[in-house]
């Protein structure tokens, strides 16, 4: 064979290599790692403060909606006494403080209102006076929802420890609009109760001037996370 058709084979025999270098360079595995955090989420847990007077239906601080406010100034009245004469007192309707939302509050606070008098309703004779400073007031805090055994006395006279009474007469409702707001310490944990009652006394030595008179006050309930 001649050196010129040796040549053109040796070059033939290179060519079909490289085709076949080249053909078969996909099944050649390579080294590869690969790791996923899935699923990442973040959620918020809610406050939502629930107050029930006398076993009645939950007044929720969302009105039953959503937490975009989560105020609610109409929940039920916890007293509501009229033909009253000094001396004479009234423990208002029992009230269920409830968490319940998700999250604990550290912090739970009774905010009142400046109390204002006006002219009692149904009433033919009024006199003048302001009925707010002579209105004697306490704010008791019991075990459970029996209201059988005293906590605590958070606001008034307490003679005996725990035990709220009106031994302290600058404990007025106006003295307390003054002292608001009046930290309760101990928080309330997710879906916990507190238990509380508000007693009220027209004091013995009220005069003339508060006859036919009436004196309103909202009270507040406010948690913090």
């Amino acid at each position: 064979m001649s050196k010129k058709r040796i040549k053109q084979y040796l070059m033939l025999l290179t060519v079909i290599g490289l085709v076949s270098i080249a053909s078969g360079s996909g099944t050649f595995a390579s080294f590869s790692a690969e790791t996923t955090n899935a699923g990442n989420t973040f959620a918020t847990g809610t406050i939502v403060l629930s107050n029930t007077v006398n076993a009645g239906s939950a007044c929720l601080s969302t009105g039953g909606g959503n937490t975009n406010t989560n105020v609610n100034a109409a929940c039920t009245a916890l007293f509501n006494s009229s033909v009253k004469k000094p001396g004479d007192s009234y423990t208002a309707d029992q009230l269920d403080l409830k968490n319940a939302g998700s999250l604990a509050a550290t912090t739970l606070k009774l905010s009142s209102t400046s109390c204002i008098t006006s002219d009692a309703a149904g009433q033919t004779y009024h006199g003048t006076g302001d009925l707010c400073p002579v209105l004697d007031v306490y704010v008791q805090e019991w075990t459970s929802n029996t209201y059988a055994t005293p906590l605590t006395c958070w606001y008034g006279g307490a003679v005996v420890a725990n035990t709220c009474d009106f031994s302290d007469n600058t404990k007025t409702l106006t003295a307390l609009n003054t002292a608001s707001p009046l930290t309760i310490t101990g928080g309330m944990g997710a879906g916990t109760d507190r238990f509380f009652t508000i007693g009220i006394k027209l004091d013995p030595l009220a005069g003339n001037n508060v006859q036919g008179r009436s004196a309103t006050a909202d009270l507040t309930w406010h948690v913090d996370q």
